[in-house]
């Protein structure tokens, strides 16, 4: 399946009967208030969270229905998203000239002074006889809820951890939006190595994979791309610094498709590269394929760090250290499982993991390879294809 033919309303139904599934419970009203969980059970997402810390939205929902509170302003943006079947509360002061239009789609849509009373408003609607209420975090909803409506408040960090196991486990349609974030972040990423030559500037290689990201469909999340000793500079601004002869050059970047993200990283090597290089990139790279061998369905986390660190020692930096080798994958860029030594975590089929073993040395450089691995019921399939060895600018 193409991401881009994703039926949204369909994707944010499946992603709140995931939640119920991991409570099971049916007798729970449900609100979503942090923007990421807003957009996994209604498919939307504001832009007003890429411009204000301050906006507030929510999803409030039941096993069968659901409504999302939101700012006026919002209105048709969501309509357009979701369809014309949106159960829209909003609140706070926008002017559309709409009521023609309101009319002729039939837009559910309630209006309210304050964000708390458009909550309140919707807990109330779809309460009926239910006697929970979950909430995904308290510090984006007042806790008047609780009271007026007659609710028992579900522990605050048992709701957290039922979202938080619901989008570890990936859908079918979770997963194509994955894939082709992963397509267009390899194709743009691939292009630009190919085109990169000395001269250029850290920026105009950076450049050149954004606008690939966006001819595609992408929307550029992070775009790392340092060389020389800045390679060393973990998660590092580009700058107008040019790539030179006997340039590490560390490129870590990631895009969203349709709400899903990418996570890729690869290195190359201005020229002829030296022994001390091939060397730590030989081990880091031994690292890498280790724990990406390793991805199967009851692989333990903490089982897949230590192989991971161990190959790299092993290999030819016994110095190394890391605090993880990787990271879950979904509409958040690191999310759960963490791949590290503590709280070990069992790998289902369904999950999306990236897998990492990164080397930073300050005054010399930095390097690593980073790809996405789906957990099958067989093993694994990776998600990144792009070549994995250490690629070459002509100096």
């Amino acid at each position: 399946m193409d991401g881009a033919s994703v039926d949204v309303k369909e994707l944010a139904r499946r992603n709140r009967q995931a939640i119920f599934n991991q409570i099971g419970d049916s007798n729970v009203v449900l609100v979503a208030t942090q923007p990421h969980h807003v957009f996994y059970c209604s498919g939307y997402k504001s832009m007003g969270f890429d411009t204000s810390w301050l906006l507030k939205m929510a999803v409030v929902f039941v096993a069968d229905d659901w409504i999302l509170v939101g700012p006026k302003a919002d209105l048709w943006s969501a309509a357009e998203t979701v369809g014309k079947d949106l159960r829209y509360f909003c609140y706070g002061n926008f002017f559309f000239d709409d009521q023609e239009l309101r009319e002729r789609e039939g837009t559910d849509v309630v209006e309210f002074a304050t964000f708390d009373e458009a909550l309140s408003a919707a807990v109330a609607q779809l309460a009926g006889d239910r006697h929970k209420l979950g909430i995904d975090s308290m510090d984006g909803a007042s806790h008047t809820l609780v009271s007026p409506q007659g609710l028992q408040l579900i522990d605050a960090r048992a709701t957290a951890a039922f979202f938080r196991d619901a989008r570890s486990v990936k859908n079918p349609l979770e997963i194509s939006l994955l894939r082709s974030a992963s397509d267009l972040t390899e194709v743009a990423l691939g292009n630009a190595l190919r085109d990169a030559k000395a001269g250029m500037t850290e920026y105009e290689l950076a450049a050149r994979i954004s606008a690939e990201m966006i001819s595609q469909g992408g929307s550029p999340g992070f775009v790392v791309v340092t060389s020389g000793e800045r390679s060393a500079l973990a998660d590092a601004y580009p700058t107008r610094r040019p790539i030179a002869a006997n340039d590490i050059v560390r490129i870590d970047v990631g895009a969203t498709f349709g709400g899903y993200w990418s996570d890729t990283a690869r290195t190359a090597f201005v020229g002829e590269p030296g022994k001390d290089v091939l060397l730590a990139f030989a081990a880091t790279s031994m690292g890498h394929r280790k724990a990406s061998d390793m991805v199967a369905p009851g692989m333990t986390t903490d089982a897949l760090f230590h192989e991971a660190v161990a190959a790299v020692r092993q290999a030819g930096l016994p110095q190394y250290k890391r605090h993880h080798v990787g990271h879950g994958l979904g509409i958040e860029s690191h999310e759960y499982p963490t791949i590290a030594a503590s709280n070990p975590v069992t790998l289902l089929e369904g999950m999306v993991v990236n897998i990492e073993a990164p080397y930073y040395r300050p005054g010399w450089g930095g390097m690593m390879s980073e790809d996405t691995f789906l957990v099958t019921t067989t093993g694994v399939e990776a998600l990144t294809r792009l070549d994995r060895e250490l690629f070459v600018i002509p100096a």
